[in-house]
This record gives C-alpha cells, structure tokens and sequence, in this order.
C-alpha cells in the first residue's frame, strides 16, 4: 500500500515536471500545459480512432466538398497552422446516431466532426462556417487538453491500479474520450464562439450567422426530448450565447465582458 502511494506520487510529479508554460495567441494569455503539440495530436489520433469505430460516415463527395472547403477558410486565417485539420461527416442513417441527429464535436490536434442531420439543419454556408469555426476554436484554445489536465489525477490513480501497461493504455483513451466528449464549461464556449466570430469575419464568412445557427439550433432543440448527447447536452448556455455572438459580430462586446457578466475567472 504504501509502495503505491509513494509510485503515485513520483508518478504525478514526473508528469508536472514536464509542464510547460506558453503564449497562445489565439487567446492572449499565457497558460501552463501538460501535453506538449505532438502529445496533443497523438491523444487525438487516438481517440478518432475509437470514434471511427463507433460512427459510420458519410460517404457524399459533395456533402464532403462543401465542408472541406469551409473548413479550408477558416483554417487558412486561425491562430494554429501547426496542425493538420480534418473534418468528418456522421451519418444519419448510423445506428448509433439514431438518437443523436444534431452535434458536433471536436478532437484535440485538429480533428472536426459534424452530424449530417446538423448540416441540414444550417440554412447556407455561413451557417455552417459557424459550426465549423466553433469546433475549430476550440482545439486552437486547447479547450479539451485542459479538460483533460483537470481530471489528470484520476486517470493517474486508475492506471495505478491496473496491472498490465495494456490495460493503462485502454482506461488512457477511455478517460481521454470522456473528457474531450463531456460538456464545455461557460467560459470555453463564450470564448470558442467569439474565436469562431474572429475567423468568420477574417475568412469572408457573415459573423452575424453565428447568432443564426445557433438560434436554429435552440428551435429544434425546443422540439425535441432531451438526449444524452445532443447539442443542447455538449454544448450548454445557447440563449446567453446567442445574445453574446450578436453583440461580438457588432463589435460591441469583447471576451473579457463575457467573463465580467457569468463571473468566470480570468
């Protein structure tokens, strides 16, 4: 007992000796890390692989075009361009989607997933390049490598208790898909939203469609029982955020007010 409470603790201050501080300039602060860039991108890599094992995938060349090249612009004018993005169609046809027609989500090191019942649901490219442009927001700000520092001492704890490496590995990915997967606090989505506006408006994309898109989600959310894992569930505060794009395409409210008004630390 006592040779694994003494490994634990050697464990999580090797692993905090690998921190690093940094500028992102995506959201102009500096911020301590402890995944690195390639660390980033293998966790992702990871986790897209579980993901392609539970969702079929849209196969459309033009659906697949369209969202190839809005993902293109506003890639082309983000804060990261050390990444290679990619960008997923799930079908709705999947059995496993069958509940879950509305989302999208995203990866860390740049993967970007929508539902094809999401992509029929925007009114025009500039809806969609909202959608696109929040997801992408958040792997620039490293929303879900943060997340996943959070809840670092579970998954330090749980790979301690297993025996085989093999199996360290697999709680590893598990804990890794929870996290990236699990709701977006306030903050993240106020901030991926008005990141989002930035590269809208860089991109040639209408950043008024931001409050668009999102209005036409809360009507068909209005619609619909609550699931596990729609939209309303991954990405929370829809309403506040509505009134919070608007006033950010005006240029009438910068990021630091969004924190001002819900009280979130700066």
């Amino acid at each position: 007992m006592k040779q694994n409470l003494f490994l634990c603790v050697l464990f999580v201050l090797a692993f905090a000796a690998g921190c690093t501080t940094e500028f992102n300039t995506a959201t102009g602060r500096q911020e301590t890390l402890m995944f690195g860039d390639e660390k980033e991108k293998s966790i992702g890599a990871s986790v897209a692989l579980e993901v392609e094992k539970v969702y079929k995938f849209d196969t459309d060349v033009d659906v697949n075009e369209r969202a190839e090249r809005i993902l293109k612009r506003i890639v082309d004018v983000c804060d990261r361009q050390d990444l290679v993005y990619i960008i997923r169609i799930i079908d709705k046809d999947d059995k496993a989607n069958k509940d879950n027609q509305v989302n999208a989500f995203s990866l860390p090191g740049g993967y970007v997933y929508v539902f094809k019942g999401l992509i029929e649901l925007m009114g025009n490219d500039d809806q969609l390049a909202a959608v696109i442009s929040h997801e992408v927001s958040h792997v620039v700000a490293k929303h879900s490598i943060k997340r996943m520092q959070g809840s670092y001492g579970a998954l330090a704890l749980q790979g301690l208790a297993i025996a085989s490496g093999s199996g360290a590995a697999a709680v590893g990915v598990s804990l890794a898909a929870d996290s990236v997967l699990f709701a977006n606090s306030r903050a993240d989505e106020f901030e991926a939203d008005q990141l989002g506006i930035k590269y809208m408006k860089k991109a040639g994309y209408d950043p008024l469609q931001m409050r668009v898109m999102l209005e036409r989600l809360l009507e068909y959310q209005n619609k619909q029982p609550r699931q596990p894992l729609s939209y309303w569930r991954t990405h929370p505060y829809i309403p506040e955020r509505m009134a919070r794009a608007e006033a950010e395409a005006k240029g009438k409210l910068e990021f630091r007010d969004y924190l001002n008004v819900t009280g979130e630390p700066k």
